[in-house]
């Protein structure tokens, strides 16, 4: 069953035509890769996606509803997540308190305390940063602030999570250890995650994707299995470099 589907989508800011009849589909329970060059029209299709922005045309299912006209905050309560390709954390609040913040707009009020606690140390254990967990969000490293900002979205236990970036500024463990965290999510049974992965990292974009979309200049040009991908002479030429 297709968790996320478009039809038709397209934005354009004044004449910049930046996403353009984009039809896609998102299976439930799969990972899937968005790639393509710069100022290819990734981040502007996902901000239509997760309701950041309008679409100036076509639409956007979830779960079989045409959401297209839904505002960000009710997209999330359906079960979309997304964490920006600029930190969105709050500095001056904990690491704890972060991830509180993103549990109890899901928790039913009067939850006991317990309750919130347990879920918020549990999402901070499983990206690393259960041992920081009263640090000021505004100490951490950069990279530490990615993996907060991905605890935040496991507290929402989404349906859809879409990462825009996600191991920019993390060490080689640290990104191995993103690896095996995001597989983990997408094999759950009945709780698994879907993944929308926007990444230029392509070691990573190779070991996590079941198959791969590539956009360039707002269009789809592309979409297989990484093996596919990689072989494509269109998709060299856009973005990967080189022969295949």
């Amino acid at each position: 069953m297709n968790l996320l589907q478009t039809r038709a989508l397209s934005r354009h800011f004044g004449g910049l035509q930046a996403v353009r009849d984009v039809d896609f589909t998102l299976p439930r329970g799969q990972i899937r890769a968005l790639i393509g060059p710069n100022g290819a029209g990734k981040t502007t299709f996902v901000s239509m996606l997760c309701g950041r922005i309008g679409a100036s045309s076509g639409q956007v299912f979830f779960e079989g509803r045409d959401i297209t006209a839904l505002p960000a905050h009710k997209r999330i309560r359906l079960g979309m997540a997304y964490t920006f390709q600029i930190t969105s954390v709050f500095a001056d609040l904990s690491v704890f308190e972060n991830v509180a913040l993103a549990v109890q707009a899901r928790l039913e009020r009067g939850q006991a305390s317990g309750g919130l606690t347990g879920e918020v140390m549990a999402a901070l254990e499983r990206v690393g940063l259960a041992g920081r967990a009263e640090q000021r969000a505004d100490a951490l490293a950069y990279g530490h602030q990615r993996l907060l900002e991905i605890a935040m979205g496991l507290g929402q236990r989404p349906k859809l999570l879409i990462l825009d970036e996600p191991t920019q500024g993390l060490s080689d463990g640290e990104i191995e250890a993103f690896i095996a965290l995001i597989r983990g999510l997408a094999g759950q049974g009945d709780e698994q995650t879907t993944v929308l992965l926007i990444e230029h990292n392509i070691p990573v974009v190779m070991a996590l994707a079941e198959r791969i979309s590539v956009l360039n200049f707002g269009a789809i040009i592309a979409e297989g299995s990484p093996d596919e991908i990689h072989a494509n002479g269109e998709v060299q030429a856009a973005y990967l470099g080189g022969a295949p």
